[in-house]
């Protein structure tokens, strides 16, 4: 009892060994040992991909039919950015005419920086969406900056 009541006041709780249970004795081990791994470096080859980014009034899922308020495209190599188009308006266009101009924005950055290889040129990486409030283009309908001129004091 005596050493019962000993181990409690030490913090341990009634065990006279201070080792360490079945279930934790190899953590420390994997521990130790990490360190020796080396990590090797492999270069991978830079491949360009395009990002669509889109600004809408609400977050879309893929069937949806949603107005694409501005779009632009980004041209990536390999984990850089490289270069972007410019944004543009696109509300009030058909669909239609917007998977045209999406079209376009992918063979202009082909034409400039494809230097002859369509891979990563072929259709989006991926598609960002973003809230139409983080608009670009000014002036914008959204903003509407144009129709605070007037009004400062």
């Amino acid at each position: 009892m005596m050493r019962h009541f000993g181990a409690m006041a030490a913090g341990r709780r009634g065990c006279a060994t201070v080792a360490l249970p079945y279930y934790r004795k190899g953590r420390g081990n994997r521990a130790r040992r990490s360190p020796q791994v080396k990590e090797i470096v492999v270069p991978i080859l830079e491949i360009p991909f395009v990002v669509l980014h889109t600004y809408v009034d609400k977050l879309r899922q893929a069937n949806d039919v949603v107005v694409i308020h501005a779009m632009c495209a980004e041209l990536w190599m390999g984990s850089q950015p490289f270069a972007m188009t410019q944004p543009q308006h696109t509300f009030g266009l058909p669909p239609r005419t917007v998977k045209e101009y999406a079209r376009q924005l992918l063979e202009a950055l082909y034409q400039r920086y494809g230097n002859g290889r369509r891979s990563g040129f072929e259709r989006f990486a991926r598609e960002e969406q973003h809230s139409v409030s983080q608009c670009p283009v000014h002036p914008c309908s959204y903003h509407a900056d144009h129709l605070r001129v007037g009004t400062q004091g």
